[in-house]
């Protein structure tokens, strides 16, 4: 790979040691890529756990400013004070090559800094009304036309599946002319998986109504009803009245036995898991993408998701089974397949692993890399 010669100004509010789900682990892993690359790389982003801002540095060319997640820094609906900033640091003001912003929260700031001629970089990844299903509530209203602003502001937009593209033609036609799709990226994994018990099923991510998880433990009522036995591991957070939504679904049902939260895990121990579970499931009834499903195909697990959105673009019948999203019964059928033909999972995991291999973060790089040498000129 070619050594290119850029300084990008990036805004982000997930990198490393801040790094809470999926978007979080792409950002971290295309800002090595591009480390990789020789492009020099300037991070803004907030740090929970800092008192006061600081510069730190990553890789070979990566210079980090951590801001305390404080209304000094943060002001109304969580945005960045670009005042503030530019003031305490005016070293930012420079003539960047680029702009690439990763949230909405730094849009003032990224305006700011821009002055009108530095190009922005917009990598969306998810639409904020569509993803919300466009809520009245005027604060979520309000970030809805932050995010479309920034969509008419900025000089490129990355998007991150087909489906999320037929979403912005539909709602935004005008701006496809300046808009591509590129995928996000994952690391190699060092783990591979050793199922340890043929009956113990996976769910990594948010917990949220869209991503299917009550779907999936009625899917698992359904299963008991038989007579089989089914466990199902639930790893995520999300807000505490849906995850007690959840629970009491599941109380309700009598599926104490067989479903377990267990709340917020670390990336290694996310793995570990992963590395043992007879299968992941992917439930989602709506997915920009699918990131927890690539990464469980690179580690060899096998996978169980739904036809959802970006996920079906990753994920086909030879190499998961799948479902139709949203609908319960059919997810019930493909776990009962699973459970009384695991010989077929595991003859599944390997054309998955293959097809994981081709988003490892060095076969995306030159594609990302041309993105950024036309916007430079």
């Amino acid at each position: 790979m070619g050594v290119i010669r850029l300084n990008v100004l990036t805004l982000t509010n997930e990198f490393e040691e801040e790094s809470f789900g999926g978007a979080g682990t792409a950002v971290t892993g295309m800002l090595y890529m591009l480390d990789r690359s020789g492009v020099q790389q300037t991070v803004i982003m907030p740090r929970s756990d800092w008192i006061v801002p600081g510069w730190t540095v990553r890789g070979q060319h990566i210079k980090v400013l951590g801001l305390p997640r404080n209304p000094h820094y943060f002001g109304y609906l969580g945005m960045i004070k670009a005042d503030v900033i530019r003031r305490e640091f005016p070293e930012l003001s420079r003539e960047w090559d680029l702009i690439h912003i990763h949230a909405i929260n730094f849009t003032h700031l990224a305006y700011a800094l821009s002055k009108g001629f530095i190009p922005i970089l917009y990598s969306v990844y998810s639409f904020l009304r569509k993803e919300l299903e466009d809520p009245p509530e005027p604060l979520l209203q309000a970030q809805f036309k932050i995010q479309e602003e920034l969509l008419m502001r900025c000089q490129r937009i990355q998007l991150i599946s087909q489906s999320e593209r037929n979403y912005l033609a539909g709602h935004f036609p005008q701006y496809l002319a300046k808009t591509m799709v590129l995928p996000l990226g994952i690391s190699l994994p060092a783990e591979r998986w050793q199922q340890e018990k043929g009956d113990e099923f996976l769910y990594v991510g948010r917990l949220l109504d869209y991503k299917g998880i009550e779907d999936l433990i009625m899917a698992t009522y359904l299963i008991r009803q038989s007579g089989r036995i089914i466990h199902l591991n639930i790893i995520g957070k999300g807000p505490d009245s849906y995850v007690e939504k959840l629970k009491q679904l599941v109380q309700l049902i009598n599926l104490r036995t067989y479903v377990h939260f267990h709340g917020w895990k670390p990336t290694s121990e996310v793995k570990r898991w992963m590395g043992r579970a007879a299968g992941l499931i992917v439930p989602s009834r709506r997915e920009a993408y699918g990131l927890v499903a690539l990464e469980g195909m690179a580690m060899g697990t096998p996978l169980i998701a739904s036809r959802a959105g970006g996920l079906a673009e990753l994920v086909s019948h030879s190499c998961a089974l799948t479902f139709e999203a949203g609908n319960v019964q059919q997810l019930s059928e493909v776990l009962m397949l699973a459970l009384n033909n695991p010989s077929l999972l595991r003859l599944l995991a390997a054309p998955a692993r293959e097809r994981a291999l081709t988003f490892e973060w060095e076969q995306l790089a030159p594609r990302y890399l041309t993105v950024l040498e036309q916007m430079k000129q």
